[in-house]
């Protein structure tokens, strides 16, 4: 049998193809997902959807950034071993096995992808001591061992909102920080609608509680499991099922969920919005228009229907291939709602409602006092280099663009210039203005490479020109300038547990001065460093002319009394007054604010107001409300730090409108001790802003407590050299060196800079030793001296440090 060329050539040709073809990856199920587990606390870092990477996170202090899956032995100081320890990593194809030791725990984790979408994780803990091991805290009311997170973005940051699903199947979708609820899960997670993404995490064992965090990093929430024991050997596993992917990726995996999660869908599909009045009052006419936004315009047309509980409702036909709208008007009142709903063919598609709040306008006005405290700590070595000069950066660095020049600093009071009629408190801290006023001279910075500024330098202009902008604001009373001590320490804690009364009036005395001589202004007024109060500090600040100073509702008043936040109180048994920050509208403007479009920045701008106007009606006898927070945290930690800046100017516009319809009336907090009377005499808890120590103290206790024992160690040889040689220009300098190694900031559990509190402990130390010999005078006591005669034997710091800037600061008067 003869087989033509033309056929042998075409059966060669299919044989070829079928090789080629098989050759060609199966794009199915059995498609490698492209993910990546990290080596430090074995957390997802990658996982791709059509090809691009979904997952993400923001620095979270001592965590690094916030990534998924990350995990906590309760009973350990954050964010504990188990997240920061490395891990030794095998990998075999779709699965990551990895190892670590945490003390006495053994630990193994096993990461396995199972599709596209899915993936198991297990976690197994075993006691390889010879005690028991125990993770129990009871937080809440709720005992608890071992947590694990979903935490960070979905896709791009921003509209990530919390999801969890309880045993019950019931969804909850939250948007909430620092809420801790109890539960058992059936899932939890992120979801964000806008994207169509969603994560959830399946435990297989039974949860007690739930905790929903968000800030700059991005959303949390952490499903929290019973207390911990295991005896020597023993082990437990805590094993997970995980679904990451796109919203409609649960048709087929989970469609009980996919069901659920519809009308969220649909609402985002067809997304309805409302134009709300800005700060109705009661009686007045106002109108509420309604928004339709299809997502993914189509053929057709709906029944747009929308109603005003305080007015009229209409219904009207609308095109589903293009935006639409109606307006209701009604007269504004208590309750008042607006709801709509988009209906197709008689089904409903999308709804939404919402309340309008509406505002009484009392007799007298409702003051609000805004406090920001801008500082950072001297961040200087002994010899005079800054290794943290971000208080220099913040103010030279275009770090808002394309909104704004300069940095969080300058902008503060730059755009304040733009609003003359809104007025504000700012702490503008004594280390912070101490590196301003190297702006005159020169310095050089080991951060972000080792370069040196002269004073004609940009740079130095611009930080100069940062100083003119909050000199010309105090001179026409828009602001107020606060003081502090020198280098921001714990004084409440310090006064508690130490008394170490002679240190905190030296750094009083050069903080207040260093406000007096760089920006002009005898402060009255004061910023107690992390809020820390103790009774013990109330002669020391009476002594220096301190009048007022602020604190926490929840940590400092509510906690003893049930009095009202919104006064402005006596300290028992002093002249001093005290405004309670309201904690929950500060920490909601601080620490919720990354948003991915003017429009959301606008809106969460108004809402501020608006929970401010909202006191008045809870509380008719309210006087003022106080809003204290970081003054450039807040910016340059969000995602998108001119969007941020454009908030604060956003609120800045609402005040100025509230302010003008005779609803509020911006002061600063000289002003509110003047107008108001103090309402009672209480006596605030001794404690911080977080309502303890254990932040600077024991939360990451291996770390912090040989600091403080160093601490400890090194007054003790201050006071041997003050005993021994009296209170000389030695003595000063010594307490300098340890004013330095004081500053809170590098004590924060997150944050923890032990290297900068060594170093200034340690030359502290050997400025003691080298002069302790020296001297001739015996016999001193160690009475606490006053602000007077400690000023007129004036401040001395070390070596090239009063070179560089303590010589330009004190003598050097700029007005």
């Amino acid at each position: 049998m003869c087989i033509s060329f033309g056929d042998t050539m075409r059966k060669a040709a299919v044989i070829v193809l079928i090789l080629l073809l098989s050759l060609v990856p199966y794009a199915g199920a059995q498609q490698k997902q492209k993910f990546e587990i990290s080596s430090v606390g074995f957390r997802l870092i990658e996982w791709t959807v059509d090809g691009k990477n979904i997952i993400s996170a923001g620095e979270r202090g001592a965590l690094g950034k916030s990534y998924p899956l990350w995990d906590w032995l309760l009973s350990e100081p954050w964010p504990g071993s188990l997240a920061t320890v490395k891990y030794e990593l095998q990998k075999e194809g779709s699965r990551v096995v990895g190892s670590a030791e945490a003390g006495q725990i053994s630990v193994e984790k096993t990461f396995e992808v199972l599709d596209k979408n899915r993936a198991e994780l297990s976690v197994k803990l075993t006691n390889t001591g010879d005690e028991t091991f125990r993770s129990d805290v009871s937080w809440d009311g709720f005992p608890l061992g071992y947590a694990l997170a979903w935490a960070g973005y979905l896709g791009n940051p921003g509209g990530e909102q919390q999801i969890w699903i309880d045993a019950g199947g019931s969804i909850h979708i939250e948007s909430k920080n620092w809420v801790r609820i109890g539960a058992k899960l059936k899932a939890f997670g992120l979801v964000d609608f806008g994207e169509g993404l969603i994560a959830l995490v399946f435990p297989k064992e039974e949860t007690t509680a739930l905790w929903l965090e968000s800030s700059g990093w991005g959303m949390e929430t952490r499903a929290e499991f019973p207390p911990l024991v295991l005896k020597p050997g023993e082990s437990r596993t805590y094993r997970f099922s995980i679904f990451t992917g796109k919203i409609d990726d649960l048709r087929n995996a989970f469609p009980e969920i996919y069901n659920d999660l519809k009308p969220y869908i649909s609402k985002e599909n067809y997304k309805i919005t409302f134009e709300t009045p800005d700060f109705p009052v009661e009686g007045e006419k106002i109108e509420v228009t309604v928004r339709l936004a299809p997502r993914e315009p189509s053929g057709g047309y709906g029944i747009l229907k929308a109603g005003l509980s305080c007015g009229e409702s209409r219904e009207v036909k609308v095109p589903l291939g293009r935006p639409s709208s109606l307006t209701l008007t009604g007269t504004a009142r208590e309750s008042c709602r607006i709801s709509a709903e988009l209906e197709v063919n008689g089904t409903p598609l999308s709804s939404a409602e919402q309340n309008i709040p509406v505002f009484k306008k009392g007799g007298k006005p409702l003051y609000v006092v805004f406090i920001w405290h801008n500082h950072q700590s001297p961040g200087v070595w002994p010899n005079g280099t800054l290794h943290g000069p971000w208080g220099l950066i913040h103010a030279y660095k275009n770090e808002l663009e394309p909104y704004y020049k300069g940095g969080a600093y300058y902008f503060h009071a730059w755009i304040l210039q733009k609003y003359p009629q809104i007025k504000m408190t700012y702490h503008l801290s004594p280390s912070l203005l101490w590196q301003w006023n190297l702006s005159y001279s020169r310095w050089c910075q080991s951060y972000p490479r080792y370069q040196c500024f002269n004073s004609t330098s940009p740079e130095a202009k611009m930080v100069r020109e940062t100083m003119g902008l909050y000199r010309k604001l105090y001179g026409r009373g828009q602001i107020e300038i606060l003081t502090s001590y020198f280098a921001h320490p714990i004084s409440g804690y310090i006064a508690e547990k130490y008394g170490w009364f002679d240190l905190l009036n030296y750094e009083l005395s050069l903080g207040k001065r260093t406000t007096e001589e760089v920006m002009g202004v005898n402060a009255t007024g004061m910023w107690l460093p992390e809020m820390a109060f103790s009774m013990k500090l109330v002669p020391l600040l009476e002594n220096h002319s301190i009048t007022h100073f602020a604190l926490d509702d929840r940590c400092h008043l509510n906690t003893i009394y049930p009095y009202s936040p919104y006064h402005l109180y006596g300290i028992q048994n002093s002249s001093l007054l005290v405004l309670f920050r309201d904690h929950t509208i500060s920490d909601d403007f601080a620490f919720n604010n990354n948003f991915r479009s003017e429009e959301e920045a606008r809106e969460k701008a108004k809402k501020i107001v608006e929970e401010i106007l909202a006191v008045r009606n809870r509380d008719p006898d309210a006087e003022v409300v106080t809003i204290a927070a970081d003054g450039e945290n807040w910016i340059i930690f969000s995602n998108n730090p001119g969007l941020t800046a454009r908030y604060f100017e956003f609120l800045l516009q609402y005040l100025s409108e509230a302010q003008e319809r005779g609803l509020i009336k911006t002061a600063t907090f000289e002003e509110v001790t003047k107008i108001l009377k103090p309402y009672r005499e209480v006596k605030p808890l001794s404690t911080s802003w977080l309502c303890s120590w254990d932040k600077w103290t024991t939360e990451k206790r291996s770390k912090q407590q040989p600091m403080w024992k160093k601490d400890e160690e090194a007054y003790s040889l201050i006071q041997e050299y003050r005993k021994k040689c009296g209170d000389d220009a030695v003595y000063r300098k010594a307490l300098y060196g340890l004013s330095q190694a004081l500053d809170s900031d590098f004590y924060w559990a997150e944050f923890i800079y032990d290297r900068h509190v060594y170093a200034w402990l340690n030359w502290t130390e050997g400025l003691i030793k080298a002069n302790m010999g020296k001297c001739s005078t015996t016999g001193i006591t160690g009475e606490v001296s006053s602000s007077t005669s400690a000023e007129k034997r004036g401040i001395c710091g070390p070596g090239t440090l009063v070179l560089f800037a303590l010589i330009p600061l004190l003598l050097r008067r700029r007005s």
